[in-house]
């Protein structure tokens, strides 16, 4: 059953969310995370940590097929392990191989699908504080999506060492509806409620996508 709709014939069939304190140890998000799929997520940046662990969630709310697709939208790079990085290169001298892979932008993505069970594809698409960057994934997603295929869209984001404030992962599951609009063609995406201006990246997502599912 649809919580709403995006377009005439794609339907929002799920949503979930994690939300995470900073001052929560990375190790103690690993734990989590290998609890709820014995993934070991012990080269996992603590951003593909957050996606991860939200995408477990909403993998519980609803079934994920194994060719479901996964894009995520969030601002670039982790920043504590972009700053790990950083600490080590320039003050060390050592470089971390495992630590720049961990780092490639499509990793929370690539993360996420291992959690939610799917080998389809997945994207990575850059974000900020600017509203309208926040619904650029989801007209991606809904632009993509055919008959008898769900892509699953999160918006993902890790606090800045000493900002406070809440971090995590926010998902939806979109679902082609079957028997609406002309077969295996979505029509442009009309989003009803549109995000709120002034608003900082986590907070302005989870308030914009609270309006959607209450339409």
């Amino acid at each position: 059953m649809a919580m709403d709709t995006v377009t005439r014939n794609i339907n929002i069939t799920a949503a979930a969310r994690f939300d995470s304190d900073p001052s929560v140890s990375g190790k103690t998000l690993k734990q989590a995370l290998q609890q709820q799929t014995g993934i070991d997520g012990r080269r996992f940046s603590r951003l593909s940590l957050l996606a991860a662990l939200g995408a477990c969630n909403l993998r519980s709310r609803a079934a994920v097929c194994e060719d479901c697709a996964v894009y995520v939208a969030t601002p670039f790079s982790s920043p504590s392990l972009f700053e790990k990085m950083t600490d080590n290169v320039l003050n060390h001298h050592a470089a971390m191989p495992f630590d720049f892979i961990a780092n490639l932008h499509n990793a929370p993505a690539f993360h996420a699908a291992q959690a939610l069970g799917s080998r389809g594809a997945s994207l990575v698409l850059a974000a900020d504080n600017r509203p309208e960057s926040w619904t650029q994934i989801l007209r991606l997603a809904a632009a993509s999506l055919h008959a008898e295929r769900r892509i699953a869209v999160g918006w993902c984001y890790e606090q800045p060492k000493g900002q406070g404030g809440w971090e995590g992962s926010i998902w939806v599951l979109l679902e082609y509806a079957r028997g609406q609009g002309q077969q295996g063609i979505a029509d442009p995406l009309n989003i009803t409620q549109t995000p709120g201006a002034n608003s900082t990246y986590w907070q302005g997502v989870a308030d914009w996508l609270q309006r959607l599912e209450a339409v």
